[in-house]
């Protein structure tokens, strides 16, 4: 497979049976064009069944000259989802694996989805094996029409050509794709399709669950990659954005331009940082000829703000308060049990009585900060602007972004053009965790070219980065479980208050994301209760890698975790004895076995468990550590077993499972954002420690074979790190581990 560099529940295997050709063809004149439906990704939007007025957006297009090429409508991230469809693709269209060219598509409604909630693979599989199949068949009608030998089992596909055998001489004919193309797009052999489509089965796979090389890791070493960072345009001008220092503050008058600057433009901030700043101007961009030159300027430049009067309300601490008081005296929303969803105070008091009941009780309450994204890439737009006449009639954008789409409807919010007259390239992102789904930046640029009527590439400072992140909500999560004299969870009390990302984008009732990673557990728990109670705060919130479960399997695990100590049981024999879920009962089992290394560890380390679920990915992960100093944890080893159904790619998997593992490591340890008054006393990596190479433990990835369909695998690994590291802990210390990060305040020597 090559990259293009111009711009960089389940369904059984088997057949598709709810679909008509209508949903997949398109003709095109000079080649076969396959237009199939591609569910749109992120945590909102869920996959819909192809229907034949379905909005179709992802393109498979085979050229007269043979070559394949897969439209990329999503973003690469370093996922490796780009290599991931088009192995999925190749498996069906019966071509080898360099047969398969990628190419990164510009926005387009028909094309175009959002990368988010680990479905950029998981929520393509389908679809995209029934596209390759359906170009399959297609082909092989073309060749039955060159025949008129209609009869399908007389025709194999293979490595890009299609073989009729004569069922009597034996005799063989072959065609090239590239050869059967133009006939392949005719009426005639759509007629000849069979429907259901036949889908490969997965007994047969030959790239699907083969460890196949990546497309982007060649252009990423020989540094012909192009991030947003590298757009240069003829003619570009440069702006630095310079935001507020206190979350809230709006611009209370436009700086006079400096001397050195090519202009000054407030900037207004969209509807996805908050409904309190929704349309506020709470920033200017310094314009300059390079980027350094902007960056001085707008370091020197004094602009006036004007605070809001809850400024006050803006800090950590006091919003600690006001959560600590929510978990008595707050609202709550029921989670689980949700069929029907009971009255809040009737199942509590029978989760009370149970409580009461119980043989033994554990309990605790959980402290959880707010968390910024800290991309490697920070973030940046570019922008040219055409005017005809003096009148705008087109934006071209290049942007390292989640949601090319969305970029476009930002565009014909803030220019009044239509989408046609919009173009968005999606550069390779250096890191996007959820971060650059939001707009903000994009809307800025955008703006600030509109004023000054040229090509502009526009960039924040990392500064300005975490300082007006958009960041993982805070907790606060009380918890308290009883057993029964078998030792079996009789009892279970779960409140958390949190803000809430969808209530701050104009939506009500339950935020799902508040919630996931505590309701759906693998565990029987008995008479129990999950509540959330939204946190009101005037902090942007946004999704950040695992979301909700990064907050809730902390607890949940912790908790499990100490009912094991409660009912002196070993955490395994714990979970296995309450587990009612067999993908639970299989991890735990390979895990144990995989670590019996665990029992001959030296008495100065220790080892923690947990086991968690997230977008319907199972994760189980065991932790060694040590503490050579104060202050300080070695992380020796980390062993992980995965469920993610059908494996695509198992160097894909392995990757993101060790990138997400170190992520939720480097989190639990010294990851924290601290408000003062609106402020964020975190705004660089100095005061955002990142965990360093010789710091990475061991880090072993096990997946179970499945033939279910695949699930995400992006985020899945990161809830259990930090639980599990809790666990290893309190073994260690034998002080329970409640509140994160383990090490707060931790600076990076050396920056």
């Amino acid at each position: 497979m090559t990259q293009d560099t111009s711009s960089p529940e389940s369904t059984p295997s088997g057949a598709v049976t709810d679909c008509t050709r209508r949903n997949f063809l398109v003709s095109l004149a000079g080649g076969l064009s396959i237009a199939f439906f591609m569910p749109s990704g992120g945590r909102t939007v869920e996959a819909a069944a192809a229907t034949p007025d379905v909005q179709l957006n992802a393109y498979i297009r085979i050229g007269t000259d043979g070559r394949i090429t897969l439209l990329f409508g999503g973003a690469e991230m370093g996922q490796g989802s780009m290599s991931g469809l088009s192995q999925i693709l190749a498996e069906e269209l019966m071509v080898d694996w360099n047969q398969i060219t990628i190419q990164q598509s510009d926005a387009n409604a028909a094309i175009s989805y959002t990368t988010g909630g680990s479905s950029a693979v998981s929520r393509r599989y389908i679809p995209l094996r029934t596209a390759g199949a359906t170009a399959r068949e297609l082909l092989i009608a073309s060749a039955m029409l060159a025949t008129g030998d209609t009869t399908r089992g007389n025709y194999v596909a293979k490595s890009g050509v299609v073989t009729r055998t004569d069922p009597v001489s034996g005799a063989q004919q072959s065609w090239k794709y590239g050869d059967l193309t133009v006939q392949a797009a005719s009426p005639q052999a759509q007629a000849l399709l069979p429907i259901p489509i036949p889908l490969t089965d997965p007994a047969q796979f030959r790239l699907i669950g083969q460890p196949v090389p990546r497309p982007d890791i060649p252009l990423k070493v020989n540094g012909s990659a192009r991030y947003g960072i590298d757009v240069f345009l003829p003619g570009m001008v440069f702006a630095v954005i310079k935001h507020c220092p206190t979350i809230g503050g709006t611009l209370a008058a436009t700086p006079a331009k400096p001397a050195s600057a090519i202009a000054v433009v407030p900037c207004t901030t969209p509807a996805d940082r908050g409904a309190m700043l929704k349309g506020t101007y709470n920033a200017v961009a310094v314009v300059a000829d390079n980027t350094w030159k902007a960056k001085q300027i707008a370091k020197s430049l004094t602009v006036k703000w004007t605070l809001p009067a809850s400024t006050a309300s803006v800090d950590s601490a006091s919003l600690l308060a006001q959560a600590n008081l929510l978990l008595t005296t707050g609202v709550p929303i029921v989670a689980e049990p949700n069929n029907p969803t009971p009255d809040a105070a009737t199942i509590e008091g029978q989760v009370a009585t149970a409580l009461t009941g119980s043989a033994k009780t554990a309990e605790a309450t959980f402290t959880l900060p707010y968390l910024a994204h800290a991309t490697m890439e920070v973030l940046n737009c570019s922008v040219s602007p055409t005017y005809t006449a003096g009148v705008l009639t087109a934006l071209e954008i290049w942007a390292p972004n989640q949601s090319a789409m969305s970029v476009v409807n930002m565009a014909i919010t803030l220019s009044g053009l239509v989408a046609t007259q919009i173009t968005v390239h999606t550069t390779f992102l250096g890191g996007g965790l959820g971060r650059k789904i939001e707009q903000d930046y994009v809307s800025q640029a955008i703006q600030v070219a509109l004023s000054v009527k040229k090509a502009v590439k526009l960039t924040w400072m990392r500064e300005e980065d975490f300082g007006h992140d958009q960041y993982r909500p805070m907790a606060v999560i009380k918890t308290k479980a009883g057993l029964d004299a078998s030792n079996k969870i009789a009892a279970w009390s779960y409140r958390i208050v949190t803000p809430s990302i969808s209530w701050q984008r104009g939506r009500t009732g339950l935020d799902s994301q508040a919630v996931e990673g505590a309701v759906r557990l693998p565990y029987g728990r008995g008479t129990s209760v999950v509540e959330w109670v939204n946190l009101p705060a005037g902090i942007p919130v946004g999704y950040w890698r695992s979301v909700g479960s990064s907050l809730n399997a902390f607890a949940t695990e912790c908790l499990i975790d100490m009912l094991a100590q409660a009912a002196g049981q070993d955490p395994f024999v714990f979970r296995t004895n309450n587990t009612t879920d067999a993908r639970a009962l299989e991890l735990l089992a390979m895990t144990d076995a995989a670590t019996a290394w665990r029992k001959t560890i030296p008495a100065t380390h220790a080892w923690g468990l947990a086991i968690a679920e997230a977008f319907g990915t199972m994760v189980c992960e065991v932790i060694e550590i040590s503490q050579p100093t104060a202050g300080a944890l070695t992380i020796h080893r980390v062993y992980a077993a995965v469920n993610c159904g059908t494996v695509i790619n198992p160097d894909s998997v392995e990757a993101q499972i060790q990138g997400a593992i170190i992520h939720g490591l480097t989190a639990a340890l010294w990851g924290e954002v601290k408000f003062t008054k609106g402020v964020a006393g975190q705004t660089n990596f100095n005061r955002y420690r990142m965990m360093r190479l010789n710091e990475t433990p061991t880090i072993t990835v096990q997946v179970v074979k499945s033939s279910n369909a695949p699930t995400g695998i992006g985020e899945p690994g990161v809830p259990p790190a930090a639980p599990a590291l809790a666990n290893a802990y309190s073994r260690l210390k034998n002080v329970r581990v409640t509140s994160l990060p383990l090490f707060p305040g931790t600076t990076m020597g050396g920056l």
